[in-house]
């Protein structure tokens, strides 16, 4: 069901730029129910302007792209629950990725500056009815801290409710790793694949899928490579990771004989991503600023391992490869610390998570030990 909703006239925004005057919004996607007297949060029927959101400001406050659009995300799922108006999607040329600059949000129509400790408890509660982890929940809740943080320095929120939201306790939870860290011979098969063709787009591929596995880059940050990022006579290469922090990864001899060819043949060394698309019927890749994006790798892998043999059955995400990485260098004696620094984490229980240290192998011992004992006896 959709209404139709003229916005006011053009409103200025902190950006730079301007709100559109009149558009098609949806109306309200299943609010989170409350007991409230009132409705906890206030919707605006038209937007608001920008410089006075707390979490547009918010949103601009993120030193990575990718962080901002993610919360965007999640903020905007937020104000779907409080009730806000879904903003029909702008064209950009009838490109569907591109972002147009007077594409307005759920967001901009709720006042942040009404959050309160109540509505923050009632809404993570809310997602984890949802469904929700507690992973997920923490990350909504740091959200909200954040969005509630820059409505005080507006002097929006007084500083009471401000920490009264500060205060408001993390999910605790604990649970298995996530993924899994893939044996050399699913590696080998993925990548005798991309060697069974001499193309641009398999040698593209075949380096991509050895350096995430030799070097442990997320997808974003094999994406964001520029070929300025490369340093020719060291063999190493910048990677910017989550929060624009750079860190220095060396390429091994083999994976470095790829990237040679691949530049040589089929690349170039013009300035840009290192691994651009390459179109249907094309013998070269695209030269653009903009890397391959992050579901374009998930495709890839997954194609690839539907042509690889002996893979049937077997799922591999592309952070799997990170995760395989961190194992085999575990096994072979890396300490903790020092894949914590190779890997970009804060924190080294992040690191620990990323370790499969074959306990398969500890619970099969255990069995054996345990194999002939306990038996019922036999009358």
């Amino acid at each position: 069901m959709t209404s139709e909703t003229s916005y006011p006239q053009p409103i200025s925004s902190l950006d730079g730029a301007y709100l559109p005057a009149g558009g098609v919004v949806d109306a309200p996607l299943q609010p989170f129910p409350v007991d409230f007297d009132r409705a906890p949060v206030r919707i605006s029927p038209s937007p608001l302007p920008r410089s006075r959101n707390p979490g547009y400001r918010h949103l601009r406050s993120q030193e990575s792209s990718v962080s901002a659009v993610s919360k965007r995300s999640q903020m905007n799922k937020l104000a779907l629950l409080l009730g806000a108006p879904n903003p029909s999607k702008l064209e950009v040329d009838g490109d569907a990725r591109k972002l147009h600059p007077n594409q307005l949000f759920p967001y901009d129509f709720v006042h942040w500056e009404d959050l309160s400790s109540d509505v923050v408890d009632e809404l993570l509660a809310h997602l984890r009815d949802l469904g929700l982890s507690g992973a997920t929940r923490n990350a909504y809740r740091a959200l909200l801290r954040g969005v509630a943080k820059e409505a005080w320095k507006l002097q929006l929120m007084s500083h009471e409710t401000f920490e009264l939201i500060k205060s408001v306790s993390s999910i605790r939870y604990k649970k298995l790793p996530g993924g899994k860290a893939h044996p050399e011979r699913v590696i080998r098969a993925l990548l005798d694949v991309c060697d069974a063709r001499d193309d641009a787009r398999s040698h593209r591929d075949g380096l991509l899928i050895a350096l995430m596995a030799t070097t442990g880059p997320r997808r974003a940050e094999v994406s964001g490579i520029q070929m300025a990022d490369i340093d020719f006579h060291t063999r190493e290469i910048k990677i910017t990771g989550k929060g624009n922090k750079d860190r220095i990864i060396q390429v091994p001899g083999s994976v470095w004989e790829r990237l040679m060819v691949y530049i040589e043949r089929f690349r170039g060394d013009k300035p840009g991503a290192l691994f651009t698309p390459i179109w249907n019927k094309r013998k070269a890749p695209d030269v653009v600023a903009k890397g391959l994006s992050t579901a374009s790798i998930n495709s890839r892998i997954d194609v690839i391992r539907k042509q690889a043999e002996g893979l049937t059955g077997i799922t591999i995400a592309p952070h799997d490869l990170r995760r395989t990485f961190a194992t085999d260098l575990f096994n072979a004696g890396m300490a903790l610390r020092e894949l914590q620094i190779l890997l970009g984490h804060a924190s080294m229980s992040t690191t620990e998570t990323y370790v499969f240290d074959e306990s398969s192998e500890y619970r099969a011992k255990a069995a054996t030990i345990n194999a002939d004992r306990f038996a019922a006896r036999k009358s």
